[in-house]
């Protein structure tokens, strides 16, 4: 009989244990199922925005509508949502009734490694109603901020407000078809070894509230490099003449913007002028700069 007992409970523990067991394994695989909930959490899938370009008008007296937007920076429901070169394809994860708002991007005095908004652009806004893989082709569009001022916008298409100053050559307005940009005229300069300099200046002097933002925006195209330069007169100092873009050569024409204001601020100067200077490249017969749509900006 005693024997018979330890056999039972023998028995009860081979039993007890295997389900012990058992519920040991089930409890570890729901587990490790829950673990890799956790760690590898379900993927949200995005909606999509496609901006292959965009377009900007100015309005009358403002001058030519001439671009060169190249990145679109890009906020979502408040948040930085990125910056992007155009043209782009981009995720977005936000899903439903979205604001999004669309600065204009520039490369600053022209270089691609230095991006920013443009100041004068108003943003476009838009309000976007996202399903989940879904393309929403977008055209953003920019006017300048209602308090841009333009303290001068030249065309060539009346006059030629830049005065030659030193030189041997002279800007000219030129009113041939093949190398104007837009309108009738645009201005010229031609250099060779007989001609072989040319330096003008705004005529005017132009005063900027401290602290503004300023830019000139240009067009241009040009076989040669040629410099754009600040001329300023500080009380007890006198003159300086500051030559800091280098403007190189475009086979075809090209929009730059050209970042003045932190020039300004660092000499103290709140009155300016504009200067162009053309010196001719000796390993050419012959060298041709042109420009159009001068405009020097600022609020």
């Amino acid at each position: 009989m005693k024997r018979l007992r330890l056999q039972l409970i023998n028995v009860y523990h081979v039993i007890t244990s295997t389900f012990s067991n058992q519920y040991l394994w089930i409890g570890l695989i729901l587990t490790s199922i829950a673990s890799c909930g956790i760690i590898n959490p379900a993927e949200e899938i995005p909606a999509y925005l496609k901006v292959d370009s965009v377009t900007f008008s100015a309005l009358e007296f403002q001058g030519t509508s001439s671009q060169k937007i190249t990145d679109i920076w890009l906020d979502i429901n408040g948040g930085i949502q990125g910056v992007y070169e155009i043209p782009v394809t981009f995720p977005v994860l936000d899903s439903g009734q979205i604001k999004a708002v669309i600065s204009a991007g520039i490369m600053n005095n022209g270089i691609a490694a230095t991006r920013v908004i443009y100041p004068f652009f108003f943003p476009d806004t838009l309000t976007l109603d996202l399903d989940e893989k879904e393309i929403y082709p977008l055209l953003p569009h920019f006017t300048y901020r209602p308090v841009t001022k333009f303290s001068f916008i030249e065309d060539f298409e009346a006059g030629n407000i830049l005065s030659q100053i030193s030189g041997d050559s002279n800007l000219v307005r030129i009113n041939d078809p093949s190398q104007v940009f837009e309108g009738s005229y645009s201005g010229y300069i031609y250099l060779n070894k007989e001609h072989n300099l040319y330096e003008g200046r705004t005529s005017n002097i132009y005063t900027i509230p401290k602290g503004s933002p300023v830019y000139l925006e240009m067009n241009y195209k040009c076989d040669q490099p040629f410099e754009i330069g600040l001329f300023v007169t500080l009380p007890g100092i006198g003159s300086i003449s500051l030559y800091k873009w280098v403007i190189n050569t475009k086979e075809n024409w090209n929009k730059i913007y050209l970042e003045m204001g932190s020039e300004l601020i660092a000499l103290q100067a709140d009155q300016m002028q504009v200067q162009v200077r053309a010196e001719f490249d000796t390993t050419r017969l012959e060298s041709h700069v042109y420009l159009d749509n001068l405009k020097l900006v600022n609020y």
